[in-house]
């Protein structure tokens, strides 16, 4: 279950809670019309806000953006962030093969956007929003989520490093009531409030509060259920987009990590719906937007959404019996499967080893130093309350967890009394609580109500003081691997409105782009690599400060890391803050608030996420959701008080004595003393253990196996609601464009409402680009996005400028694959040797300012400065660090990424310029920007001045906006076209080295390669060409794709096999296809089950009713809500491919039209790849003990490390 756990920090995202609707974590599948969308994020300079004048008049339905979240997940295709982005694959089908490539973190990015970014993380914008479900694969456990402010504008969840399996929730922000000033915090006891027009309760509830949010044209009422105690808030909207979602408090005072197993363990079955997993049941047949939960350091959460009302009665019906009658309360096999148990290795010497889901989970988790680095903080900052423990476990601990402490742990937490339940959409409202009622209705008040779960407050301490603890290192890697953190607990008490708010608009002053005061310093010290933390955050009970680096050449250096942040923030608080500066990030703020309708599908997951920062702790949930009041009281206040902020900074920070320096220092040796520790551990356990408990191993071992390999009968899976295919839409949705030229230059404009907001992209054709100059469009785009200012402006003024006036512009180059046809005018696969190269200037801004959108388009492009020697060496330590920690958190990855690169020419790219060859590329850059930056300088005027010898008929400008908005943007798609200096015609001189001559290096498709990197998991890829050139993929192999992994590997892998996650992608363009694990505890066991699934293809005998889940399950994800930018980005991406509306509709009617037949003809094409010589081949991400040993089980892996001694 995508999961948030307890690390809240990484690099620059920081953990706070978003003002108003929170960061949303759902991890949607890619667009329904790329195949295999391959996306690194774009470098943005940032959203917006604004200052005493907005530049957005607050319209009638007020605007709030949800800040993206970044997500790491075992995808089925390969989803990954490198050098600066998410990569990722979506579905099977006949899609545009696009890769986005950026190459960091732009001006606006963290400078973690681009290292940790590469982690994945952090980076990764979710402008893919996590990767979900479908990209998933079985189960979207298998991918971590966090969520994270990236825009540095809405209180957000700042990313949890790597890996981490904590879900920090943001904070809202707004309402009146909520200006106490500096000095008074929230009181603790939440506000109730009626309206004039209260609303009738429904029998058995009592209404405490009701609320008209015309910031968002929803109306919120906070109900409880009268006779558990129970609260409820039921949201109404005009919003198709359903949510349902249930909570607990659940906090921990050790790190068994009880909450998170059970987490897994309550979707394993339960009273109403048996099945062994009801949950990856309706992962296969509902139309879900989203479906997961999420484990906090201090509460459970359980959330789903839909757009069809059936359906999402069918999703929170399954849930609340999951969580309130759940088998796991019954059946000790459910914990041992999810959380852990002992195995017997070896019959004839009865040696243990220990397995479980969440275990290996954790150990992969416990691998990352990012993700331990951030637990450490937390540990430090929080060393008297339940923070100091971990809620998702920690692998030592794990094993010390026993069935009654679990099954108590159950009874204690999830009960309605606990509980607090949510409800958003047009759904009928009475209809809502006809379904909780059936539920609540048979429980009593627990007598202390929901006391017992109360999480203490822990005290502010009165001297600052120092932690320290060792991290994981490659071998020979330990040389600047420190890492320094400086944190804050900031009060005791919750932060009003007004100051969250205030907080927000500091952290953008102080690190909410790489131009920022604090972050810049940092970054230009040399002291580090990247930057970590990103000020304040609000997601816990009590409001807390991070900042720090890594890349540090010893923990010593981290007193200097202090010394410095203490000498920033005393300019600050001494000094103040430049007008412009706060103009500019008070307008990114306001910009993202007004944005928010129009920039999420997720409108519902972000008020559950944003409510929940206040309700866990008995605080009001619904006032943060009013805005306006806040924003006009900070306006008034840095108008009336010029010290406001300063004040701030110097009573919180500065005159703070509870403050902890963490230091996090690298060991090369700590992965093999823990495997050591654990050997040693488990035969001292075989010792001690008698023969009857060695019988009672074996025979759980034997129930577990039993239980898993035997399927559900049909009469139990039946049990299950779901819709049926002819409650399907049959239709393919449309998006709107027209076509258009503009002074010569090819325009696509799409009408849709967005609020008086201009989305623009400006795409260049590079596709004759010299292919020595590839691995350096990373670097070349993120300085286009800003990095180093322009020649008119440094970075600073420029990221001022940005901010001001629009909502964030970026730089980023990607590839795509042109749709081939037969005959018959039918999409085929194409020739893996064809790619083409596109560079895109991106940004949105309002319909007055598009002008200076443009501009800026202009400016950041043509006029970058490219000799800034300094920060192009930073931006290069920053990518190296960002993909020296993605490499280890998400190999799985990296591993289809090796395989892609050997069988068509956008994986060859991908590899170049975000996979393990790239990572090598930038260590040699960076060499080579600190010995010899006149050659590489050289490489990016070369780039430049290839960009501008492109003409009109390269560029293609793509705009969507509401009717008037357009209107006034062609006018300025005029100015900007013509104040571009365009040549009059082609330079003859072409690269003699094109992309085509990269066509030789494919092949090689059979190799089998292990590659070592410090971890205690596997990540385990096979894959290869199963389509040749001209041959027809057709829609069922979609419905076959997401059967396999939400049936077959689901159960091999996850299940048995005891990984956290598997999935297997289909790349209908190109003909090739991909297995996967994440964090699996086998290597050889894994290919072993790969090669097995055309057989059960073949033979399985799949009923009709499993077929039609299978194929409701494909539409969800075709069917997945976008925004009218992601409309707008869709149609763009289509038109270059040349996939139609017509191809769509063909493929979803092939999608509702497959058949048993279609599994076992996928099947067997599938073993006829599988079985031919030269044709599959294998990649491993994983521990030097595991590859070794697979090697010597019989494996022919070649093995290599994969980071440069």
């Amino acid at each position: 279950l995508l999961r948030p756990t307890s690390y809240p920090m990484q690099a620059r995202e920081n953990n706070r809670r978003p003002r108003t609707p929170a960061a949303v974590p759902p991890l949607p599948p890619p667009p329904p019309f790329d195949w295999q969308l391959q996306q690194r994020r774009p470098h943005s300079s940032g959203t917006v806000s604004s200052r005493h004048r907005s530049i957005l008049p607050p319209p009638a339905e007020r605007q709030a953006k949800l800040s993206h979240a970044t997500c790491i997940a075992p995808l089925a295709g390969g989803a990954r962030a490198l050098g600066g982005g998410v990569v990722w694959a979506g579905p099977p089908g006949p899609m545009e093969m696009v890769i986005l490539a950026g190459a960091g973190a732009g001006a606006g990015a963290s400078s973690a956007s681009a290292s940790a970014a590469a982690a994945l993380v952090v980076a990764a914008s979710l402008s893919l929003l996590l990767l979900s479900a479908s990209l998933q694969g079985p189960h979207p456990s298998s991918a971590r989520l966090q969520i994270s402010d990236a825009l540095g504008c809405v209180r957000s969840a700042r990313a949890a490093p790597s890996g981490s399996d904590v879900v920090p929730p943001p904070r809202k922000g707004g309402g009146a009531q909520g200006a106490r000033g500096l000095a008074g915090g929230s009181s603790g006891d939440m506000q109730r409030a009626t309206c004039a027009q209260a609303m009738v309760a429904p029998s058995g509830y009592e209404v405490l509060k009701e609320e008209d949010l015309e910031e968002y044209a929803a109306k919120a009422t906070l109900l409880k259920h009268k006779k558990t105690g129970a609260e409820i808030l039921s949201m109404e909207k005009d919003d198709d987009n359903k949510v349902f979602g249930i909570a607990f408090r659940t906090p921990v005072d050790d790190s068994m990590g009880i909450p998170h197993i059970l987490e897994h363990s309550v979707l394993c079955g339960s009273r109403k719906f048996p099945s062994k997993s009801p949950f990856i049941e309706l992962r296969k047949s509902s139309l879900h937007t989203f479906l997961n939960a999420m484990t906090y350091p201090d509460r459970t959460l359980y959330p789903v959404a839909s757009q069809n009302e059936k359906d999402f009665y069918n999703l929170a019906e399954v849930y609340l019996d999951s969580v309130l009658h759940p088998r796991a309360a019954k059946d000790p096999l459910v914990m041992a499967q999810e959380g852990w148990h002992y195995q017997i290795q070896d019959e004839q010497d009865d040696a243990l080893k220990i397995s479980g889901v969440v275990y290996n989970e954790m150990k992969g988790v416990y691998s990352s130093p990012d993700s331990l680095h951030a637990r450490g903080t937390i540990k430090a900052l929080f060393p008297d309350v339940n923070y100091a423990e971990d809620s998702g476990g920690d692998p030592v601990e794990i094993p010390n967890l026993t069935y009654e402490k679990f099954k108590t742990f159950h009874q204690a937490y999830y009960h309605p009394s606990n509980s607090r339940i949510f409800f958003y959409g047009n759904d009928p409202v009475e209809k809502r609580f006809e379904l909780i009622s059936s539920y609540l209705d048979e429980f009593e008040a627990l007598p202390g109500g929901s006391g017992h779960s109360m999480v203490p407050t822990q005290e502010l301490k009165g001297k600052p003081w120092s932690f320290a603890q060792s991290i994981p290192a490659p071998k020979g890697q330990e040389d600047k691997k420190h890492m320094a953190t400086v944190g804050w607990v900031v009060s005791e008490e919750p932060f009003s409105e007004l100051e969250g708010l205030s907080w927000d608009l500091i952290d953008q002053l102080l690190l909410g782009n790489t131009a920022a005061k604090l972050r810049k310093t940092l970054s230009d010290s040399g002291l580090g690599s990247s930057v970590l933390g990103g000020g304040m955050s609000t997601y816990l009970k009590q409001p807390f400060y991070t900042v720090g680096l890594k890349g540090l050449e010893s923990a010593q250096v981290g007193i200097k890391v202090q010394k410095l942040v203490m000498e920033v923030l005393q300019e600050a608080a001494s000094d103040g803050f430049d007008q412009a500066a706060i103009d500019a990030a008070l307008n990114r703020v306001e910009f993202s608030l007004r944005e928010f309708d129009t920039a999420s599908t997720q409108r519902g997951m972000a008020f559950l996420f944003g409510a929940m920062s206040d309700w866990n702790y008995n605080r009001d949930p619904v006032k943060g959701f009013k805005f306006e009041n806040t924003l006009a009281e900070l306006k008034d206040k840095l108008s009336s008080d010029e010290a406001y902020l300063q004040n701030l900074i110097q009573t919180r920070l500065i005159d703070n004595p509870h403050r902890v320096l963490v230091t996090s220092s690298p060991d090369s040796t700590l992965e093999e003393k823990k495997e050591k520790e654990l050997e040693e551990k488990l035969a001292r356990d075989r010792e001690t253990m008698t023969t009857e408990q060695l019988d009672s191993v074996r025979s759980l071992m034997e129930q577990l196996k039993e239980r898993q390999a035997t399927p559900d009968p049909p009469e139990v899976i039946s049990k299950i609601p779901r819709l049926t295919v002819s409650d399907l839409d049959r239709d393919t949705k449309t998006i709107p464009e027209d076509k258009e030229t503009i002074d010569g230059v090819n325009v696509l404009t799409h009408t849709l409402s967005t609020n008086g907001i201009v989305y623009a992209d400006a795409a260049l054709d590079i596709s004759d680009i010299d292919v020595s100059l590839l691995p350096v469009l990373n670097l070349f785009t993120r300085i286009a996005s800003g990095a180093t200012g322009t020649q008119g402006k440094d970075r600073v003024q420029l990221r001022q400028h940005i901010d001001t006036h629009t909502g964030g512009v970026s730089c980023s180059w990607g590839s795509s694959t042109k749709v081939d046809r037969n005959d018959q005018g039918l999409t085929v696969v194409r020739s893996p040797k064809t790619v083409q190269v596109r560079l895109y200037m991106r940004g949105k801004a309002t319909a007055e300012k598009a002008d200076t959108m443009f501009d800026l388009f202009n400016e950041m492009l043509y006029s970058c400065r490219l000799d800034d020697q300094e920060r192009i060496v930073q931006m290069l330590k920053e990518s190296k660090s960002g993909m020296e920690a993605s490499l280890v958190g998400r190999g799985n990855s990296y591993a289809v990424g090796r395989l892609s690169s050997r069988n068509h020419m956008p994986g060859l790219l991908n590899e170049m310029t975000g996979g393990l060859e790239y990572y090598n590329t930038v260590v040699a850059m960076l060499e080579e920007a600190q010995k010899d930056f006149p050659s590489l300088q050289a490489k990016l005027q070369r780039i430049l001045d290839y960009v501008a010898s492109r003409t009109k008929e390269h560029f293609t400008i793509n705009l969507t906006a509401d009717e008037k908005s357009l209107e006034k943007a062609r006018g300025s798609v005029s100015k900007y076209v013509g104040s571009v200096d365009f040549p009059g015609e082609l330079k003859e001189e072409k690269a003699s080295n094109t992309l085509s001559s990269l066509a030789s290096k494919l092949g090689g498709s059979d190799a089998m390669e292990g590659v070592i990197i410090p971890t205690q998991v596997n990540y385990v890829a096979m894959g290869g060409r199963m389509y040749q050139a001209g041959e027809r993929v057709g829609g069922s192999s979609s419905v076959v794709t997401n059967f396999l992994k939400t049936g077959y590997l689901w159960d091999k892998i996850r299940v048995m096999g005891g990984a956290y996650g598997a999935g297997f992608s289909l790349n209908a363009r190109l003909g090739t296809f991909a297995f996967s694990s994440y964090r699996d505890p086998n290597v050889k066991l894994t290919i072993e089950n790969y090669r097995k699934a055309a057989d059960y293809l073949i033979n399985a005998d799949i009923p009709k009713e499993e077929v039609d889940r299978a194929i409701i399950g494909t539409i969800s994800g075709l069917d997945y809500p976008q925004t009218p930018n992601g409309k707008g980005q869709t149609s763009f991406s289509r038109y270059f491919t040349g996939y139609t509306t017509e191809d769509a509709q063909r493929w979803r009617d092939e999608v509702l039209a497959t058949t048993a037949d279609d599994f076992k003809q996928f099947g067997l094409r599938l073993k006829k790849a599988l079985e031919t010589e030269g044709v599959v081949g294998v990649c491993a991400f994983g521990s030097n003990t595991a590859l070794t040993a697979a090697k010597e089980d019989g494996l022919d892996l070649e093995l290599k490390e994969a980071f440069a001694k």
